[in-house]
């Protein structure tokens, strides 16, 4: 199937499931994996560079600003989402002018909401960062200009989320993907050049806005383009509204609560500690976040599946939720592993002694918290796909207070090894309870597998504590990894998935 041509939806339950199991999903998940993963090798190369170049108190602001960047993109009112779920129904029902109301209103909401971010952000950039950071006198200034840059860039940010759900709901990954790449490498790779000529924040944090203008226009181009409705007029509709914020309602509070939660702790710390403590929290922990792109990759292409399949055939939902259970577990945990064994010689390699003697303990905590919350995001995505995204939404709402009290207790008595220990315990914690909602709400008997994984995982990760000396590591790394993939082909994969796998591997080798 091309990947560009818009795929007519499944009528059955059957037509389903085989289409789940098909070419243009794996393929898709494939290219959201790629889309993501590059931009990460990039920003591997570039942060070492920038660190030298900037220093570690303006690399600290920097990493806060890619921060903001980033939060600001969710800050959609669960509309990209909700846009996904309602154009892919208008097209299904050959109601295109019903998609492009939907779209429409979806961005004009998109950037009212944008613009009043600007507004604020502009209104309460001077307490937030020079009152609420302990910031060097030398870049007080620069930060501060920094700031005014990325709060212009709000409504970009937001109508492009939105966009881009558009553009995912005529499953045009490739499309997607490749404008992602470009953009997540000119995220690290224009700052990288910038500073060649000018360390001032302000100078490299406008190169950041400029990318992130010319990402909205490139998704608005495309967009248009493979929804020709949208430049016939512009319509704003009240019953577009009301549907797009009953579907978008309890996602919002999850996109607005989540990142708050996840990033929370680098402006604590940057608060109570130093903006350099930040630098030394956050490059490593950032590198982990990135592998939240494989379960990302896999959900965004489940999602509709998921939706569907709640409705026609429960049976065959919960095989395709075990399925994403297992296989994102599969993909996620050999890094994981790898991250944990060798954090204290890969930091060293990567970023020099002080970041390996700094960041290893915060690394594996990090790395562990990464671990569950990738399983977790399965459940996460099926809980909103099947009309209960209440559920994570209060469970997100309850346990914000409750989180950011213990870590702010956590940060002022133990310091960085704090922060991570208590970031990981709420992730863990979070991910269990998301396992037992989807069980008792709507998979009944499924939280045993994902259970049985966990638990293998945490005994793997325990004995590599006590691993030292890099012989010693590898020979278990090696154990682990022959090991792991035996019980994975014996006891993990179903007999049908072996034999997909197998007939995949005898095509690979005869071409």
């Amino acid at each position: 199937m091309n990947n560009l041509a818009t795929p007519s939806p499944p009528q059955t339950s059957d037509d389903l499931f085989q289409a789940l199991r098909g070419r243009t999903i794996a393929r898709n998940t494939l290219w959201n994996i790629v889309g993501q993963f590059l931009p990460l090798v990039l920003a591997a190369v570039a942060i070492p560079l920038l660190i030298r170049r900037l220093g570690v108190d303006r690399f600290g602001v920097l990493t806060l600003a890619w921060a903001l960047v980033g939060y600001f993109g969710l800050f959609d009112l669960g509309l990209g989402r909700a846009l996904t779920k309602v154009v892919t129904e208008s097209l299904a029902q050959s109601r295109e002018s019903e998609a492009g109301e939907a779209v429409w209103t979806g961005l004009a909401v998109l950037l009212t909401v944008g613009i009043s971010l600007t507004v604020l952000l502009f209104s309460l950039s001077h307490w937030l960062i020079i009152k609420f950071n302990k910031l060097p006198a030398a870049v007080e200034g620069e930060t501060l200009s920094a700031i005014y840059w990325l709060a212009i860039s709000v409504p970009v940010i937001t109508v492009t989320a939105g966009l881009r759900g558009v553009l995912e709901a005529q499953h045009r990954f490739r499309l997607v993907n490749i404008v992602r790449i470009v953009m997540g490498g000119f995220s690290y790779l224009g700052p990288l050049v910038a500073s060649i000529f000018s360390t001032n924040l302000a100078v490299l944090c406008s190169i950041l806005v400029i990318g992130r203008i010319i990402a909205g226009v490139i998704h608005f181009v495309l967009a248009a383009k493979c929804l020709p409705v949208l430049l016939h007029r512009i319509v704003l509709k009240r019953r577009a509204l009301s549907r797009l914020m009953t579907t978008g309602a309890w996602i919002t509070v999850s996109n607005v609560v989540a990142p708050i939660l996840t990033y929370a702790e680098r402006f604590i710390i940057g608060f109570f500690l130093s903006v350099a403590a930040v630098a030394y929290y956050s490059t490593p922990s950032e590198l982990v976040l990135r592998l939240l792109m494989i379960p990302g990759a896999i959900t965004s292409v489940l999602f509709p599946a998921f939706a569907a399949l709640s409705v026609v055939d429960t049976s065959k939902l919960q095989l395709t939720y075990d399925r994403g259970i297992r296989f994102c577990f599969m993909l996620v945990f050999p890094a994981i592993f790898v991250i944990f064994l060798f954090a204290p010689e890969g930091l060293r390699l990567w970023l020099g002694p002080v970041f390996a003697e700094k960041s290893t303990i915060l690394l594996r905590w990090v790395a562990i918290g990464i671990l569950v919350n990738s399983v977790a995001q399965i459940p996460f995505a099926l809980l909103q796909a099947a009309d209960r995204p209440d559920l994570p939404g209060k469970l997100h709402l309850i346990e914000a207070p409750l989180y950011l009290t213990v870590l702010t207790v956590a940060i002022k008595m133990y310091a960085l090894p704090g922060a991570a220990a208590v970031w990981a315990l709420r992730l863990i914690i979070e991910g269990l309870i998301l396992l037992l909602m989807a069980q008792y709400a709507l998979v009944p008997h499924s939280v045993k597998r994902a259970m049985l994984l966990l638990s293998a995982a945490g005994a793997v990760i325990a004995i590599s504590v006590f691993m030292s000396g890099s012989w010693l590591k590898l020979v278990w790394f090696a154990g682990v990894l022959c090991g792991g993939s035996w019980v994975c082909w014996r006891f993990v994969l179903r007999e049908d998935e072996r034999s997909q796998l197998s007939l995949l591997r005898r095509t690979l080798v005869i071409r």
